[in-house]
């Protein structure tokens, strides 16, 4: 007679991982259409080199929490980039999916807070979020790949951290103001050009 199976093991050892990893990635680098990135569930989202994380963060005792990007293998968490920097979540209730061709970040009583607020467009097939190992998350046509071609990418939209191959242009705010509310600093960023020097990159107050 044949035995049965002895599955005990097998989820003694599934559970043992899931305790081990708390937190893993919902499919490489990459967020599709029918896929979202909630708080409770702990999810990340790496690059492929496991050079950068993308995930919810909640940055002091304060109930604030902030969609972000990381270094991955540096210990002490560094923060590079914030999308939600100016409109936080109060509770950990927030899902980021990808909704009518857009990035979007719903509340608990699914309210957006915060969109890529892209409109019109020919995307003709779904599109796709994905994690560089540059730090750029982009939104993207599926069958895209081409870097011009790119709906939306953070790196139009820095805050207080200029990446390789990030691109400044005329009067981008940036910057984290306090450690509890990562939000823009009243600066402007200006590429200016200064006497007999080429370019010179300052940074100008908005306060009068």
């Amino acid at each position: 007679m044949r035995g049965v199976p002895n599955y005990y093991h097998s989820y003694t050892f599934f559970f043992f991982i899931l305790t081990l990893f708390p937190s893993f990635s919902i499919s490489a680098n990459s967020l599709s259409a029918t896929e979202s990135l909630t708080i409770s569930s702990n999810q990340t989202i790496l690059s492929p080199g496991n050079i950068f994380e993308l995930g919810f963060f909640k940055p002091s005792s304060k109930s604030r929490w902030f969609l972000g990007i990381w270094y991955k293998t540096i210990p002490k968490r560094t923060y590079v980039w914030v999308a939600n920097r100016d409109s936080p979540l109060s509770n950990p209730i927030g899902t980021l999916k990808i909704s009518d061709n857009n990035l979007v970040i719903f509340d608990q009583s699914d309210k957006p807070v915060w969109s890529t607020n892209l409109t019109g467009g020919d995307v003709r097939s779904p599109v796709v979020a994905e994690l560089l190992d540059n730090g750029n998350f982009v939104l993207r046509d599926s069958n895209n790949n081409n870097p011009n071609g790119f709906l939306w990418q953070s790196f139009d939209f820095p805050t207080d951290t200029l990446l390789p191959e990030m691109k400044l242009g005329w009067d981008l705010k940036s910057g984290f103001n306090s450690p509890s509310k990562p939000r823009g600093l009243p600066y402007k960023a200006k590429l200016l050009r200064l006497f007999k020097l080429k370019s010179c990159f300052i940074l100008i107050s908005n306060r009068s």
